[in-house]
């Protein structure tokens, strides 16, 4: 037998972060013209609003929503500033011959959120009295940026709002191209919609229509330009990121709602040749968003508040479809062939594609009920990394022309060990579970995951008549009861009342009765019990008009009957041993799937963690383990709910809420009895009650102790609102600590920061995980002389052990520490090859660990999944043969040593919170967020 050849592996001198940095003195001024909002307008505006019953915050307009609506209506406006006092308010490249659109967005705003309660006002006569722009010519410089006294840049407003337009408009006139599916005949680039934010994209047009075992869709690809800026740095920062765009080809069965307090919502994109106002714009799509009731064919559309006033007054009458008819035939909207001929709409209307939505298959085949069956989107989700270098290296050379450059590859900081810290629970613990089950191989299931993945050792007790089953083990067992609730489980009707306060009370009180019944058959024991409850998922519910007991359970158990809630779907399809998914395959010679093997294990062993089966911390610095705590803050509707979270070095968890009226006082209580008392309602605030909030959050830090501990601060949600200032970039100093609560802007209160000698033993490691901020990360090397293709070439399994390497890194730059070995490759004989995009000119993989961007700054970026298989040169720009296939993209976690104590070493606490978004029992998988604050996300499910 032949020896394949061994696979090169590569050794990295660098990690290659994707953003680009303007030069220190470049400058890009363009000519614009800009005009101011009508003066005499605001103070009537603002004295309706202080009037309104439902303003939240009398002294702020809504201003956003008005920005919001502007950008969605009028393609000729750049930017649109949310503060009505500003010199500029809108801004476009020439003066708006028609301001129509602009007066009917902002009667809609007014009628809509400011002056809802004042109908008796003629608002359109109002503004149209009013609104007389009065455009003058701005010279902005889109590069410009000052520096704030912590170090971090601080870009203008032209450049936060219209830097990434400009840029994403001169690729799209240009012309330019990746060199992969973009050089095939018929395929350019479009603007996409305009955002408040200030990101532009850039869409790959046209999409592709793709079909998998009855499931259809369309899908291309963007590019999105968003300024940023991290902290300490001084560039102005820009990334620019492929994405994936996914929309219907059949009609949607099923759109989730993503908050119990608001309606469920879509997004269409619509698209004509030439502009869709007037024929003589850039081509370019609109974001439209719909409201959406009702499941499969009781589904229905409808515009959101505000546009369909809007709507019929509109130049081109024709600029929006009735939603409810693009939702009955996508495809008809989606492309001109699926119309035939002349009968296509104008413009194409297409619905954007989100994670939860199902659609009706188009094979014609029904479920064993007579419904028609479902189905999700073909197309896979995220890059590679070849996609993600070859986008930066393809626009290294366009935007060093408006004086942008790519950033030196960044060192790595290497842990003292690879491996880690081995998980310690406490032993000898006994969990008490019980099954509520209705299918005997659900019951089969469970039994095989305790056995033979647990390794627990099987026996059989009695607890008077009943017959418990003991599930014992080295470290823990398990008491397993089964149980079955019959129709204590089943849905009910749903209340049919016309009006809506009837309908609420009449619901109220059947979630009342149901509850009452599950507390009278299921009486509280003295400790929680973890409750495996099997159900089906919630379009069964839907179709039949009942309620889905799934959130009940979790709010009625906990409080009433001190059970945990776990749901898993029945475990009711046989194994085909002859499938190509390996998952379908029967588990060990039995009658369950490995993918309900699977599924079982996850949910097993998350109620176990609700139980309190936690891992005791690792030490950090090599000494003795620490206190680690933080705070998690959830949103629920008009409220927040606050949870601060502790890991005490003893090894127990603590979770404590915010004291309210009804529960003045809320001490500390073990980790799995939190459930219950976020099911009671406790521990809510209102959202404008910052004062409260804050003096909690300061209690978080424990002032007045002196032992060691760590504070982890989530900076995406306490930054904001006012919470704690100092956790934003352009404020936050090292070792400078400013109290939650204190204003950073208000220059008659200037605050006198705390140091680490006047707060002995606290640490606070500031982390932030938005997307949108934080660039992806790469390894790269010396091209590996490799006589295979690169898609063949494998990854080393995150061992990241290869020898140290200061070879020149991408662009002529020299990285200042080793890299890692990189992981890469597999198999290739389904994969699509990655001819067409040009070769990359050094070695690259796919990386993780943790990377220093400052002296207090680092990006950590997480092992790939298990289930991330994709060879690393499988490229899914190259062609539409790979786009059912799913990538992995290396999203890094900013990790900031906000505040450390004399002799800390900041490489070392950012490799501990690194380690601890690894540090689970209840899954294997790395999580988004460090463990503490991971455990306060899981807890949301038991608000009501």
């Amino acid at each position: 037998m032949t020896e394949r050849p061994k696979r090169p592996k590569i050794s990295f001198s660098g990690i290659q972060f994707p953003l680009f940095a303007a030069k220190p003195d470049a400058w890009w001024p363009r000519e614009l013209h800009g005009a101011a909002f009508p003066t005499d307008l605001l103070p009537r505006l603002e004295r309706a609003w202080a009037s309104n019953p439902k303003a939240r915050h009398k002294d702020r307009l809504p201003t956003w929503a008005l920005t919001e609506l502007l950008l969605e209506l009028e393609p000729q406006l750049l930017a649109v500033s949310t503060d009505l006092r500003a010199s500029t308010w809108l801004r476009a490249m020439r003066p708006l011959a028609d301001t129509t659109v602009v007066a009917l967005a902002l009667e809609a705003w007014v009628c809509g959120h400011v002056a809802p309660h004042q109908a008796d006002v003629p608002w359109g006569e109002v503004i149209g009295e009013a609104l007389k722009p009065q455009w003058k010519p701005v010279r902005p410089d889109l590069l410009e940026r000052g520096v704030r006294p912590n170090g971090t840049a601080e870009p203008s407003e032209a450049a936060y709002k219209m830097l990434a337009t400009f840029l994403a408009a001169s690729w799209v006139d240009r012309r330019r191209q990746l060199g992969g599916r973009d050089t095939d005949q018929g395929s350019s680039w479009i603007m996409g919609p305009a955002s408040p934010d200030g990101d532009r994209s850039v869409f790959l047009w046209p999409p592709t229509r793709l079909s998998r075992g009855g499931e259809q869709g369309y899908s291309t690809h963007y590019l999105r330009f968003n300024v940023v800026t991290l902290p300490h740095d001084e560039r102005l920062l820009l990334r620019v990121v492929p994405h994936v765009a996914r929309m219907a080809a059949t009609q949607p069965a099923y759109i989730p709602r993503r908050s119990q307090y608001e309606p469920a919502t879509a997004t269409m994109l619509l698209y004509a040749p030439s502009g869709v106002l007037r024929g003589t714009e850039r081509d370019t799509l609109l974001r439209a968003p719909v409201t959406v009731t009702g499941v499969r064919d009781e589904m229905r559309w409808t515009w959101k508040p505000g546009l369909p006033q809007i709507l019929s007054r509109l130049p081109s009458r024709d600029l929006f479809p009735l939603p409810d008819q693009v939702r009955k035939d996508p495809a008809r909207f989606a492309s001109p062939s699926e119309a035939g001929g002349d009968q296509a709409p104008k413009p194409r209307a297409f619905l954007q594609h989100s994670t939860g939505y199902n659609y009706f298959k188009d094979d014609g085949d029904n479920n064993d009920d007579g419904t028609r069956e479902t189905g999700g989107h073909p197309t896979g989700t995220g890059f590679q990394p070849i996609d993600h270098l070859t986008v930066f290296e393809a626009l290294a050379p366009v935007l060093e022309e408006h004086h942008l450059v790519p950033v030196t590859p960044a060192a790595e900081v290497k842990p003292r060990s690879r491996r880690l810290p081995k998980k310690r629970t406490k032993a000898g613990v006994e969990y008490p579970i019980e099954l509520w089950h209705a299918t005997p191989r659900t019951a089969d299931a469970v039994h095989l995951v305790l056995t033979r993945i647990l390794g627990l050792e099987h026996s059989t007790a009695h607890n008077g008549d009943a017959v418990v089953s003991c599930y014992r083990g080295n470290e823990f067992s398990v008491r397993l009861r089964l149980v079955k609730p019959g129709l204590l489980l089943a849905g009910w009707p749903k209340a049919t009342d016309s009006d809506p306060d009837k309908r609420r009370r009449t619901r109220q009180a059947a979630l009342e009765e149901r509850a009452r019944l599950w507390q009278d058959a299921f009486p509280p024991e003295d400790r929680p019990v973890g409750c495996l409850i099997e159900l089906e998922g919630p379009g069964y519910y839907k179709a039949a008009r009942l309620e889905d007991p799934k959130k009940p359970l979790k709010n009625a158990l906990p409080p009433r009957c001190n059970r945990l809630v776990q749901i898993i779907k029945p475990v009711n399809r046989d194994p085909n041993p002859d499938a190509k998914s390996t998952g379908l395959h029967p588990f060990e010679n039995t009658e369950v799937r490995k993918q309900d093997i699977e599924r079982i294990t996850a949910a097993l062993l998350d109620l176990l963690r609700q139980l309190g089966r936690l891992p005791t911390l690792p030490p950090l610095f090599g000494t003795a383990p620490l206190e680690v705590s933080a705070l998690w803050l959830a949103h629920a509707g008009p409220h927040f709910v606050p949870m601060l979270l502790r890991m005490r070095t003893d090894g127990t968890a603590t979770g404590q809420l915010i004291p309210s009226q009804n529960h003045p006082v809320e001490p500390e209580i073990p980790l799995e009895l939190l459930p219950a008392a976020l099911a009671e309602g406790r521990g809510k605030v209102k959202r404008t009650d910052r004062e409260t909030l804050a003096r909690f959050l300061r209690g978080a830090l424990a002032e007045d102790d002196t032992h060691d501990r760590l504070f982890i601060a989530r900076a995406a949600t306490l930054r904001n609102k006012g919470f704690w200032p100092w956790l934003s970039n352009q404020h936050i100093t090292a070792d400078a600590l400013v109290w939650p609560g204190v204003s950073l802007t208000d220059p008659e209160a200037v605050p006198v920061p705390r140091t680490p000698a006047s707060l002995p033993g606290l640490r606070i490691v500031r982390i932030n995980d938005d997307n949108d901020e934080l660039p992806h990360g790469f390894g790269i090397g010396p091209a590996p002389e490799a006589t295979e293709p690169a898609a063949d070439i494998e990854d080393a399994g995150d061992r990241q052990d290869q020898a140290e390497s200061h070879l020149p890194a991408a662009h002529g730059q020299r990285a200042t520490g080793d890299g890692a070995s990189g992981a890469l490759g597999g198999d290739t004989a389904e994969a699509e090859s990655v001819a067409g995009l040009p070769e990359l000119p050094y070695g690259w993989g796919r990386f993780s660990g943790v990377a220093q961007w400052n002296d207090r700054g680092y990006l950590a970026i997480n092992p790939r999944p298990d289930t991330s298989q994709l060879p690393k040169g499988v490229s899914k720009l190259s062609g539409p043969g790979n786009d059912s296939k799913n990538g992995q993209n290396p999203t890094s976690l900013h990790i900031h040593a906000s505040f450390l104590q004399d002799g800390d070493d900041p490489d070392q606490l950012a490799l501990y919170v690194q380690t601890l978004r690894r540090f689970h029992t209840h899954t294997k998988k790395a999580t988004r967020l460090p463990m503490i604050l991971h455990l306060g996300k899981l807890m949301e499910e038991y608000i009501p």
